[in-house]
C-alpha cells in the first residue's frame, strides 16, 4: 500500500511531535511514523521527567508543558494528551510503524518503506524529517554520521527510569544532580551514602548516585539510577541483554532505598520505562557540526533557529560510574544558539534531522540532547520544512532569515 504526503516525519518523540504539529499548522499534509504503540518516546514510555533544559521564550516547549499540566506530569496520561493534540492539529499518526528501507535518488529521499503484518507500506513525500533519536532514516539513506567520543567511540551509558510509590508523605528527599547534598533524619548525608554503597557492593559498580525526582503525586519519585556501560545500542541482541540487566538493577536500587533511606521502607514500583533509555547513538553530520566550545562560550549564529539552549555538558561516564569529565556536577554552558546548518544532513536536499541525532560533537550532544531543546528543534525544523514547500526550494537553498522571521512571527524569541 502506498501513501503520499507533503512531509513524512519518522519518530514521535519530542522532536517529531513538535515538527509534525508545526508543519500541520502551516497547512501541509504530514505523516508521523512511530515504532511503538504510543507517541511521546522518552517523554512518555521512557518515564523521563521532568522536562529538562531550557530555550528562549515562545517555543513549542512552553505549549507542551501547558498541555501536560506543567513540568511534572503523568506519563500514561501524557500518551493520550499528546496524541489528542496531534489529532486536533491534523497530523496523521502511524503507530507500530518502523522505517525499514529508504529509497534515494539524485541527492533526495524518494520514499520510506515500513513492513506491515498484511503488506508493506511505502510513504512518498516532498520532504522527510528524521526524529528517530538514532538517526535511523538518515542512516538508511546513506548519510554520514559519527558515534561516541573521538578517542574510543564509547557512548554514554544506557539506563531505565521508573517510578516508585509508597514513600512516607513526610519524606521530602529529592536528588537531582551530583551535588544535591541532603542530610537525612538518621543524620547521614544521602549522596555520601550512595557513593559508599557503590564502594561496598550494595549498589553495582556503575551506580554511585540514585537520583530521585519529584513527579505529580505525593509519595512518589522518578528514579534515575540504573546504568550499563559499553552497550552497542544499535544492536538488537545487545539491547535485549541490557533490558534484562537494567530490570535486575531496579531490584538492587530499591533494596538500597528500602534498607538505608528513612521513609522509603515501603516503596514499590508503580511504573517502569517500556524500553532501554538511550542517551547517545548516531550523530548525523550536517553542514555545520556544533561543538562543545560553542556551547561553553554561548556562541551565537546568524542562521540560528534555536536560541538560548541551556543544559550542562552532562556526559554520564561511558566507562564507569558518575560523570565523565569531573567529580560532581558537569560543566555548565552559556546559553547558546543552534544554527540551521546542524539540521540539514550533508549531500541531501530534502532531508532534515531534529532531536539528539543532529550534527554536533560528542560533548555538545550531552547538552542539547534533552527534551526542552529537542522540542524547540522540532518546531524550528518543521517550520523550515514548510517554508521549503511553500517557496519551492530545497533545504540547502532556503534562506535562514526566512525561517527566523517566521519563527519570530509565531512568538519564538530568537
Amino acid at each position: 500500500m502506498n501513501f503520499t504526503y507533503d512531509v513524512v516525519v519518522a519518530g514521535a518523540g519530542p522532536a517529531g511531535i513538535a515538527a509534525s504539529i508545526a508543519i500541520a499548522r502551516q497547512g501541509y499534509k504530514v505523516a508521523l511514523l512511530e515504532r511503538w504503540g504510543y507517541v511521546g518516546g522518552n517523554l512518555t514510555g521512557g518515564c523521563v521527567g521532568p522536562i529538562m533544559g531550557s530555550v528562549s521564550k515562545g517555543t513549542f516547549s512552553d505549549e507542551l508543558k501547558s498541555v501536560l499540566g506543567g513540568e511534572f506530569y503523568d506519563f500514561n496520561n501524557a500518551k493520550f494528551l499528546i496524541h489528542d493534540l496531534l489529532d486536533k492539529n491534523g497530523v496523521t499518526v502511524f503507530l507500530h510503524t518502523t522505517v525499514a528501507e529508504v529509497e534515494t535518488e539524485n541527492n533526495k529521499v524518494k520514499s520510506v518503506k515500513a513492513f506491515g503484518k498484511k503488506e508493506n507500506y511505502t510513504f512518498y513525500a516532498k520532504f522527510f524529517i528524521d526524529c528517530t533519536g538514532d538517526g535511523d532514516l538518515c542512516f538508511k539513506a546513506g548519510c554520514e554520521y559519527e558515534i561516541g567520543r573521538e578517542n574510543d567511540h564509547l557512548i554514554q551509558p544506557v539506563s531505565m527510569l521508573y517510578v516508585i510509590e509508597g514513600i512516607d508523605k513526610n519524606q521530602t528527599l529529592t536528588c537531582c544532580h551530583e551535588e544535591h547534598y541532603t542530610t537525612l533524619s538518621n543524620g547521614k548525608e544521602y549522596l555520601s551514602m550512595c557513593r559508599q554503597a557503590c564502594k561496598d557492593g550494595i549498589l553495582p559498580p556503575s551506580i554511585n548516585i540514585v537520583r530521585l525526582y519529584n513527579n505529580s503525586n505525593a509519595g512518589e519519585r522518578i528514579v534515575n539510577a540504573t546504568q550499563l556501560n559499553k552497550v552497542d545500542v544499535l544492536d538488537e541482541s545487545a539491547l535485549t541483554k541490557a533490558e534484562l540487566q537494567l530490570r535486575r538493577q531496579i531490584d538492587c536500587v530499591n533494596s538500597f532505598l528500602k534498607n538505608y533511606v528513612p521513609g522509603f521502607e515501603n516503596i514499590a514500583v508503580k511504573t517502569c520505562a517500556e524500553f532501554v533509555g538511550i542517551r547517545e547513538s548516531r550523530r548525523i553530520v550536517g553542514e555545520y557540526v556544533l561543538t562543545a566550545e560553542d556551547c561553553l562560550s554561548g556562541k551565537t549564529f546568524n542562521d540560528a533557529i534555536v536560541h538560548k539552549a541551556d543544559f550542562p555538558l552532562d556526559i554520564h561516564n561511558p566507562d564507569g560510574a558518575g560523570q565523565a569529565e569531573q567529580e560532581g556536577c558537569p560543566p555548565t554552558v552559556i546559553p547558546y544558539d543552534i544554527p540551521y546548518r546542524c539540521f540539514t544532513p550533508k549531500n541531501f536536499d530534502n532531508l532534515f534531522v531534529a532531536g539528539r541525532c543532529i550534527s554536533g560533537d560528542h560533548r555538545a550532544h550531552a547538552s542539547y540532547r534533552v527534551m526542552s531543546i529537542c522540542l524547540a528543534m522540532g518546531q524550528a525544523v518543521g517550520v523550515a520544512c514548510s517554508l521549503c514547500i511553500k517557496n519551492g526550494v530545497t533545504s540547502k537553498r532556503l534562506p535562514p532569515d526566512l525561517i527566523r522571521k517566521t519563527l519570530i512571527s509565531l512568538g519564538v524569541e530568537l
